[in-house]
């Protein structure tokens, strides 16, 4: 049932997702290889070829990468944690949904990012934010965000600390996203939880149709499920320039130092896979870490083929 790129692609997927943290589901495997097959037409293809059967597991829907002394037992053993995963990133996006409603006047769009995105949340990992807010607005945004989030903290609520690791004003946004990118981005924009906003990402996807090539299935899902838009385009919200720049100057210059510190503390700890690259302005805040880095990598060998 599949040929040999097939094979190749559904073993790189499911290396991608290990070293994630997660695992890869039969569903989205189909998914991300563009096959129209059952889950359970899938899982007996794998299993009856003798090749990819000696390479991976099958175990209640997830694919497992095999190593020297794994076994029916330590698959189980995963394919449990992977549901506690699963529970857990369902919670945070709950979370995270209670906490953007203090953001909707400042936000065009709103969604989760990261692994509770692909539901396979580990416990130390944070609720990554991916935000586009009106024009001239992003340092505002910036201020209240980390004020209600320090509130949040404070408070002793029992949800991992909120990381605004992706935030775009809307101009910024449409010049960025519709320029082609690499698989990865493609994939992370596609797996968004939409919390708010489900016009402005319908907006995203089909400024950025260049997603389809890398993942044709997924894009028309999403195109899909976010439907038409609700009514006629509006004009943009904007900010005050003046003081989003002014913002930028000092809250941006907080969050810079704040950002090398953090690395510095990552360095002495000999934590260096999460170390991380930090692009600021006055439209943008972005934040990409080496272990993000290495992931983007593992994406291009499937690029070339």
């Amino acid at each position: 049932m599949l040929d040999q790129t097939q094979k190749d692609d559904m073993l790189a997927y499911s290396k991608i997702a290990e070293a994630s943290g997660g695992l890869l589901t039969l569903k989205d495997l189909a998914e991300l290889l563009g096959i129209d097959a059952t889950e359970k037409e899938l899982e007996e293809s794998i299993c009856s070829d003798e090749s990819l059967s000696s390479k991976v597991f099958i175990e209640s829907g997830l694919v497992l990468i095999r190593h020297p002394g794994s076994d029916r037992g330590s698959a189980r053993e995963a394919a449990e944690e992977e549901e506690r995963r699963r529970s857990r990133a369902m919670a945070n996006v709950e979370a995270a949904r209670a906490f953007a409603r203090l953001l909707s006047k400042d936000t065009v769009f709103v969604a989760v990012a990261g692994t509770n995105s692909y539901l396979s949340a580990a416990v130390s990992d944070d609720i990554d934010f991916y935000c586009i807010t009106k024009t001239d607005g992003m340092w505002a945004f910036m201020l209240k965000s980390l004020i209600l989030s320090r509130v949040f903290s404070l408070l002793g609520r029992p949800t991992p600390p909120f990381d605004f690791s992706f935030v775009m004003d809307e101009k910024r946004a449409n010049e960025e996203l519709s320029r082609p990118k690499g698989a990865l981005y493609a994939r992370d924009t596609l797996n968004a939880r939409v919390i708010s906003g489900s016009d402005a990402y319908r907006t995203i996807l089909e400024n950025a149709s260049w997603m389809k090539s890398y993942f044709p299935t997924l894009y028309e899902r999403r195109l899909a499920e976010v439907g038409s838009r609700e009514g006629r385009d509006l004009p943009g919200r904007r900010g005050s320039r003046i003081m989003n720049s002014w913002l930028f100057l000092t809250l941006g210059s907080y969050v810079a130092l704040r950002a090398w510190i953090l690395n510095r503390n990552l360095a002495k700890q000999g934590r260096t896979d999460a170390i991380f690259k930090t692009w600021i302005g006055p439209g943008r805040l972005e934040y990409a870490s080496r272990r993000y880095d290495e992931l983007g990598k593992m994406y291009q060998g499937l690029e070339k083929r």
